[in-house]
């Protein structure tokens, strides 16, 4: 591998701040607007991050863990579930899920959306995607079962999945997508296993798990692909922000510094022709639709390994859910959700589904014909008079 292919450890920091920069941006949180967390996330940065912006922030959060950590940050606190959300309708101006969505239950994917679309004029969902290299989708795997095992999600799921969920509930959806164009250094593998180590350690996870992860961070070579970024945005029709990104390497603005008096004028230069603008600088309108900000790779870089290259997609359809939203098929384990979730269970139509019969019988008695075996059969108490004829 060249090293035009491949990031130093000073590129990729720069890079992984880059990225994070642009996140920000494109959910347009400003000043003064009313913002609403779905969970604290991890290390309350991007709660932290609105606050710092002069946002009302509100996070709401059940978790005893995270409301005990992060309780005395300068933002209101919202005991209670995503799933039904103790608010008004557009109480708020914009409702954030980071990075919160995947580890939920996905057949509760629709009604939190919904709950953010109602009490929020405006949704953003930022999501890492399926990871691309085999090695990340076998440590995605691994962690998803070991999360499963403990009673937890940790399922990625494609862009249209959450694209179609934000689609049902706002009329207006922008998307981004925010990814790596090189190899990180290795050190970013070794990083990462053991981050997701002493996670699964402090949860208890089964010890299969945390061995073979050792064992990955200990083969020579091993690479690992950074996930990309989805950031989905949606609003009602004409009430969608469009954002402006930073571009790469660029730094804080300067003071103005105070007004001088006029100078002379300088005399006359030719117009010299100027360069096309940017993708950064291009307007991001509704029709432009996907917007993928560009990265700078030497035209002489030669292609990724095949190892690094995205799987072919498979022949058969991939399954979907209730809602008629694709779901990627699992990588090497039972079908069903992506990494291993349960599938739902497959009901017979209404028409051919048995009528149950009561829990403890009928509460009133009934012909005998009409009773099931068994059934407990009322009769009136023993008061000690004859019933009236």
């Amino acid at each position: 591998m060249t090293a035009a292919m491949s990031y130093t450890a000073d590129e990729f920091g720069r890079e992984s701040q880059h990225l994070e920069t642009l996140t920000w941006e494109a959910l347009c949180i400003e000043a003064g607007s009313t913002v609403l967390f779905a969970g604290y996330g991890p290390e309350a940065h991007w709660v932290k991050r609105a606050i710092a912006a002069g946002a009302e922030v509100e996070v709401i959060e059940h978790r005893e863990s995270q409301i005990k950590r992060f309780g005395n940050l300068p933002a209101k606190l919202v005991r209670g579930s995503t799933s039904v959300i103790p608010a008004k309708e557009n109480a708020y101006d914009v409702a954030v899920s980071i990075h919160y969505l995947h580890e939920t239950d996905p057949f509760f994917h629709a009604q939190i959306v919904s709950e953010l679309a109602r009490v929020a004029r405006r949704v953003a969902i930022v999501e890492p995607s399926p990871p691309t290299d085999p090695l990340g989708r076998r440590i995605a795997l691994l962690y998803s079962q070991a999360k499963r095992e403990l009673g937890q999600f940790e399922y990625y799921q494609p862009m249209e999945y959450w694209k179609k969920l934000l689609q049902a509930v706002k009329a207006d959806v922008s998307q981004h997508v925010f990814a790596f164009s090189k190899v990180p250094p290795r050190e970013y593998l070794a990083d990462t296993i053991a981050l997701l180590l002493d996670t699964m350690e402090v949860e208890e996870a089964p010890a299969q798990y945390l061995d073979e992860l050792r064992a990955i961070a200990k083969r020579p070579g091993s690479m690992l692909l950074p996930q990309a970024r989805y950031v989905l945005v949606g609003a009602t029709i004409g009430e969608l922000p469009v954002p402006s990104f930073s571009r790469r390497g660029a730094v804080a603005p300067v003071p103005e510094a105070p007004a001088r008096p006029p100078a002379a004028p300088a005399k006359a230069t030719p117009k010299q022709p100027t360069a096309p603008p940017t993708a950064y600088e291009k307007p991001i309108t509704r029709d432009a639709g996907y917007e993928f900000p560009p990265v700078d790779v030497p035209e002489t870089a030669a292609p990724l390994p095949a190892a690094f290259a995205p799987a072919a997609p498979p022949a058969p359809a991939p399954p979907v859910t209730d809602f008629g939203i694709p779901m990627e098929p699992p990588p090497a384990f039972v079908p069903g959700l992506p990494f291993g979730a349960p599938t739902p269970p497959e009901l017979a139509p209404l028409t051919e589904q048995p009528a149950a019969p009561p829990p403890f019988g009928a509460p009133f008695a009934m012909p005998e014909t009409e009773q099931p075996p068994g059934a407990w059969q009322w009769e009136p108490p023993d008061t000690g008079e004859e019933p009236a004829p």
